[in-house]
């Protein structure tokens, strides 16, 4: 089987579109209410409630990450500038065995 070409790689991503809003699409025909009634009306949270659930969830998030991300910095060691002394070794001859 060969390289997958353009034409084939954009068909594939329009096809995967497609079986994806057809699956999101029952999905939330699934959760619909049958018949004519609707969907109780419960006002139990009012919009300083949403506020702080939302708000304060997104901002806990950041901190949370910024604390890991503070935790898990760590310092690399970074080894001294190189010297400009050349090293000698005393006989230069090979060693014989």
């Amino acid at each position: 089987m060969g390289p997958m070409r353009t034409p084939a790689r954009v068909l594939t991503l329009a096809l995967s579109f497609v079986v994806m809003f057809v699956a999101g699409s029952a999905a939330a025909l699934a959760d619909a209410p049958a018949g004519s009634t609707e969907w109780p009306n419960n006002d139990s949270k009012s919009h300083l409630d949403l506020l702080i659930l939302f708000g304060g969830g997104t901002v806990g998030l950041f901190v949370i990450i910024a604390l890991f991300g503070l935790l898990t910095a760590r310092n690399n060691y970074v080894p001294p500038p190189p010297s400009t002394e050349l090293a000698t070794t005393g006989d230069a001859s090979p060693a014989h065995h």
